[in-house]
């Protein structure tokens, strides 16, 4: 599938930001944890970034996506949530995507689509996050999916031998 990518922005600063997502998620993987990672980003700087830790935490909420909006908005003033990105190695599950809504994220940018998500691990609660913002006042932009093939690799790689 061919990356949809903004006609406006810098496509080189979301690849090497979804780049970093994807060496997250794979050291997510090195911590015993599923292959997701996030960074959390302000006028092209890295406010925050996290890994996946649903597994070691026994926490299933521990996704990459919550873990960095929990650390990085703090640091960011509340008049200035709307210009964060959000980047996230796979694109955000329906929860995740709800917490970057209502953290009034301005845009979020993936790697790996749901559908191939799905496709590696299994369609459970697959519910595309721009079907999902479409519900909202004011969603925030969505760009993705970006150098999918990595992520889609990543994923049949873990899952392949993981299940759950």
């Amino acid at each position: 599938m061919a990356s949809q990518l903004e006609t406006t922005g810098d496509q080189s600063t979301h690849l090497r930001f979804i780049e970093r997502c994807y060496e997250l998620a794979s050291a997510s993987v090195e911590r015993g944890n599923h292959p997701f990672g996030a960074l959390l980003v302000l006028d092209a700087r890295v406010v925050a970034e996290s890994r996946n830790e649903a597994v070691t935490s026994n926490d299933p909420t521990r996704h990459a996506e919550l873990l960095v909006l929990q650390t990085g908005l703090p640091a960011v003033a509340a008049d200035d949530h709307s210009r964060i990105t959000l980047y996230s190695s796979t694109e955000p599950c329906a929860m995740c995507t709800g917490a970057a809504y209502w953290s009034r994220v301005g845009h979020i940018v993936f790697g790996c689509s749901a559908r191939a998500l799905a496709d590696a691990a299994g369609a459970d609660f697959l519910i595309p996050s721009r079907e999902l913002l479409a519900h909202g006042n004011a969603p925030p932009r969505v760009t993705g999916p970006l150098l999918e093939e990595r992520g889609r690799a990543q994923h049949l790689a873990y899952w392949s031998t993981h299940r759950g």
